[in-house]
């Protein structure tokens, strides 16, 4: 258990996310000499994101340096040959290739795409670079006269919009491949479809991608095949099997396979396992795991594939989402034997291997580190480097709090693990206020990116935060992550409750100080839980699914909530019951609610149809519309991330929090008193015996 820091650094605060760096994208030169990385800073003036790449020495032995300097600059890929960086930036005409100099400065600009364009991959006899574009008639807005900018959208398919993407339209993303030395382009795909992660055959005479070509493509989500194509262009030929998702295609070094994430479990995806499939390269077929021994899922994150082939094509390593960490693994490809290479009480997001195979530069970061680029050999004998120091300057500033791994049974006695993130000054023998923060997916896991201020910022402001895996968590074998499907607001409630009685046990939660926040899947349970127990002083429900029957029309993955949860056109009753927003009357918990006027995956009206059910029944309530964004939390703009924290802690504070009450002394709590905080709160009304439907397991 963590103990109190001496230090004189004030605890970190939410105005402290504008030092926040992130680092990402790691790609060694091919002479192993060099790391080329993202960073990612928070810019007050501007209130955007922004990006840029720098460059460290493999070594450790001279500090990182700044090597682009536009406000949007991503993806940088060494040439082969060692002579080129290649990155996409944006200056002014959407995002487009450029060559930089290896001494730094300005690159050429390589690519004049009107659409612009994304996802780059160097041929190995680096003399081309395929990337992806949009093609197809499309005005901006500002191209449009008043007529047109009036004009209805035509929806006919179910697929028509993404969150993070919008609306789509009438473009479609296909590969081209341009030389380097002219500049000259060549489309070759076309089609009704969108291809996308393009790379390249050891001789570079042919490129792997990803397409759903089928003929439901555009009433469907989250599908896709492996397509082999001539890199002059030509007929593509699928192959795999349509059965489910493919993702970031590799050849072998010796050509004969291309191996890819991805799964045949069709619109299971999310509560199935993610694998590394191999393939033959000639002729296709049957897909074979290479991973399948480990049980839990292949990580597929970040701009770039999260695994790589060994240089003798024997073996592969890759990243695999365990317990609450990203771990690299490494799957011999004849046998399927896994090993684990590298681990930690962390997330290991990406990572890129030495042109030899001995040495990794990977990005990391947990609840209580930030993150950083990192190398170290393979088999882990050398000490670890960080390369970047992207974060020094936060550190310096505020001290972040300690986190901690605990285990408890639920009844039907199985293990539940949780994260506990304690105050900086945390002091044992106390009793804090305690937040449970519920992670969304349902198929998530916290950490869920590693290190998140919004945790740290309660934490800062003096609240323990309980952060637990119930079961539907990814991480702890298939059959684990499947367990609430079907059963949202089941047992996964009963393990979220079950941590909470933990930690008043053991003396560190105060039961008269408990609060509850989630955000997604997290704000669904956040809204069932309010509507089952008055436990909790406040609650704040961020981008919640509120009604199984509105949200499976509202959506834009509507597919996932069917196979997620019961359909209202199998039993309406059953959906409505399942739904949080039907057991509303019995809350007594004021409520906060964050929600993003421009989620399209839990659209605002489910946020709508809480605040004015509650407003109606008369109870405590605010309601905070953020203008703009996506569901995702990277597309909010650094002011709104820092409001959030601002008012989180305060709608805390002002219903009992760490601001009203100095830390209770830790008496250990008689049976009876724990039943009455916990369990016992049944007879006194805190919390309502409410029915569930049952329904079938998926």
């Amino acid at each position: 258990m963590p103990t109190t820091s001496t230090s004189k650094k004030r605890p970190v605060r939410p105005e402290d996310n504008y030092l926040l760096r992130g680092v990402s994208d790691p790609q060694v030169s091919p002479d192993g000499r060099r790391v080329s990385y993202v960073v990612r800073a928070n810019d007050r003036e501007t209130n955007e994101r922004q990006a840029s790449i720098w460059l460290a020495p493999a070594d450790g032995k001279t500090p990182a340096r700044r090597f682009t300097f536009g406000k949007k600059d991503s993806s940088p890929r060494w040439s082969p040959d060692g002579r080129h960086l290649a990155f996409i930036g944006d200056r002014g005409d959407k995002g487009q290739v450029f060559l930089a100099p290896l001494d730094g400065g300005e690159g050429r600009q390589l690519t004049k795409e009107k659409h612009g364009v994304n996802e780059i991959a160097w041929s190995p006899d680096s003399t081309r670079i395929a990337y992806i574009a949009r093609t197809g008639h499309h005005k901006e807005s500002k191209e449009r006269n008043p007529v047109e900018k009036a004009a209805p959208r035509v929806i006919r398919n179910l697929r028509y919009r993404l969150d993070t993407i919008g609306y789509f339209d009438e473009r479609r993303t296909h590969i081209f491949v341009a030389d380097t030395a002219s500049g000259a382009a060549k489309q070759i795909t076309d089609g009704d479809w969108y291809d996308s992660q393009p790379s390249w055959s050891p001789d570079s005479k042919q490129i792997v991608f990803t397409s759903d070509r089928e003929r439901l493509r555009h009433d469907r989500q989250f599908r896709a095949d492996v397509w082999l194509v001539a890199a002059s262009g030509g007929r593509a030929r699928k192959l795999t099997r349509s059965r489910g998702a493919a993702s970031y295609p590799s050849f072998s070094p010796d050509g004969r396979l291309v191996a890819y994430t991805g799964h045949e479990h069709g619109e299971a995806s999310m509560a199935k396992n993610t694998h590394i499939m191999v393939v033959p390269a000639a002729a296709g077929g049957a897909p074979r795991s290479v991973s399948a021994a480990i049980d839990n899922t292949v990580a597929v994150a970040g701009p770039s594939r999260s695994y790589f082939w060994l240089r003798d094509g024997k073996a592969l390593v890759f990243l695999v989402a365990e317990r609450g960490t990203q771990a690299l693994y490494r799957a011999g490809i004849a046998n399927g034997a896994a090993t684990r290479v590298l681990d930690g009480d962390r997330q290991i997001h990406e990572f890129s291997l030495s042109p030899d195979g001995t040495q990794i530069a990977f990005t990391a970061s947990s609840i209580s580190t930030p993150p950083e680029l990192y190398t170290t050999s393979v088999g882990g004998g050398s000490r670890e480097r960080n390369l970047s120091h992207a974060n020094d300057e936060l550190l310096a500033a505020g001290r972040l709090g300690a986190t901690r791994r605990v285990v408890h049974r639920a009844p039907d006695g199985l293990p539940i693990e949780s994260f506990v993130l304690y105050p900086p000054d945390y002091k044992p023998g106390r009793r804090y206020p305690l937040v449970l923060n519920i992670h969304g997916g349902p198929h998530g896991q916290h950490p869920t990116r590693g290190f998140g201020m919004r945790p740290q910022a309660l934490a800062g402001a003096g609240y323990v935060v309980l952060m637990p895996n119930p079961r539907g968590s990814c991480g702890y074998g298939e059959a684990f992550t499947a367990m609430c499907v079907r059963d949202w607001g089941g047992k996964d409630f009963e393990d979220l409750m079950g941590a909470v009685d933990m930690l008043v046990r053991k003396g560190i939660a105060d039961p008269a100080r408990l609060y509850v926040t989630g955000y997604s899947y997290g704000g669904f349970m956040t809204t069932w839980t309010v509507g089952h127990t008055g436990r909790f002083k406040a609650a704040i429900i961020g981008a919640p699914v509120a009604d199984h029957i509105s949200m499976r029309g509202t959506t834009e993955i509507p597919t996932f909530s069917d196979y997620e949860v019961v359909s209202p056109f199998d039993d309406v009753e059953a959906a409505w019951q399942n739904s949080p927003l039907s057991h509303l009357p019995n809350c007594t918990t004021p409520v906060l609610i964050e929600h993003h006027e421009g989620d399209l995956r839990c659209p605002i009206g489910q946020a709508e149809e809480i605040f004015q059910t509650l407003k109606m029944l008369g109870k405590e309530v605010e309601f905070l519309r953020y203008p703009g964004g996506f569901h995702i939390l990277e597309y909010h703009a650094p002011s709104q991330d820092v409001d959030y924290m601002q008012r989180a802690t305060a709608w805390f504070d002002a219903h009992g929090g760490a601001k009203k009450h100095a830390a209770a002394p830790s008496r250990k709590p008689s049976r009876r008193r724990v039943a009455a905080a916990t369990n016992g709160a049944r007879r006194n009304g805190q919390v309502k015996t409410l029915q569930r439907v049952p329904t079938a397991r998926a």
